[in-house]
């Protein structure tokens, strides 16, 4: 009889969920968030479960900002730093330094093999280094998320951008566009600040390569571009970038 963990990390923005076998990912969901933590567990839970026609896991591990924020079903918990550190060394086992970034928050994870960690810094204060901060952006550009990237990736000539305030930051942005500043630049210009802002918390933790990044924003070739300019280090996303912290999750759960 088959025994399986379920990991479900979930984020500010989404909420992901990985079924794991021991061995290998058997199943993997991503959905919003919404307004509540607690029904968007059950909702992946439920769909995963439907998905494969399994009808109990046996354990279940949470991750994630709205971890403590369900306590109906029977779940552990594990932060995000230990779940992403674990999920990363399956992926990619030779990183080092860890970058994730979040809907609200970004991470420097300095690991050693088998994905123990060893040091970490975080930022969950300032918008500046986010996700949500780079959407909000491309919102006000008139693009989505994923042209917003595309677009900046093809600039060679990215424009600084220098307000960590979202709102400066805006307003810093339509000046650009207003005086004829090609979109591309603007657009990698607020990649490029994201990436020295991350790259600085990094730098306290004195990052050592191989350099992997995780996180929805991992799927972002402009962002890796910027990362791996200001790390100095070439920065590189695993496969299936978004669920590293609830395959992670997963894998805790099993073993324990």
């Amino acid at each position: 009889m088959s025994i399986y963990s379920l990991g479900i990390d979930i984020g500010a923005r989404t909420t992901k969920a990985v079924l794991w076998d021991g061995e290998k990912v058997i199943s993997r969901i991503i959905l919003p968030t919404g307004w509540s933590p607690a029904e968007s567990a059950h909702s992946a839970k439920a769909q995963i479960l439907r998905q494969t026609g399994i009808d109990k896991v046996e354990r279940t591990m949470l991750t994630g900002y709205g971890r403590i924020s369900v306590n109906s079903f029977s779940a552990r918990t594990v932060t995000e730093i230990t779940a992403h550190a674990r999920g990363v060394s399956y992926l990619l086992p030779d990183t080092r330094t860890l970058i994730d970034i979040g809907g609200q928050d970004s991470k420097a994870i300095i690991l050693e093999e088998g994905g123990l960690v060893l040091d970490f810094a975080m930022n969950d204060r300032c918008a500046a280094g986010s996700g949500k901060f780079l959407e909000f952006l491309a919102l006000t550009m008139g693009l989505d998320i994923e042209n917003f990237a595309l677009i900046a990736n093809k600039s060679h000539h990215p424009v600084q951008i220098s307000s960590i305030c979202t709102v400066f930051a805006e307003s810093e942005v339509l000046s650009l566009l207003a005086e004829h500043t090609p979109q591309e630049d603007v657009a990698a210009g607020v990649h490029r600040s994201i990436a020295r802002r991350v790259a600085q918390m990094a730098g306290t933790l004195n990052p050592i390569p191989p350099v992997s990044f995780t996180g929805g924003v991992a799927r972002n070739p402009c962002m890796l571009r910027e990362l791996s300019i200001a790390l100095g280090y070439e920065v590189r996303a695993p496969e299936m970038p978004e669920y590293t912290g609830a395959l992670g999750a997963a894998m805790l759960g099993f073993r324990d």
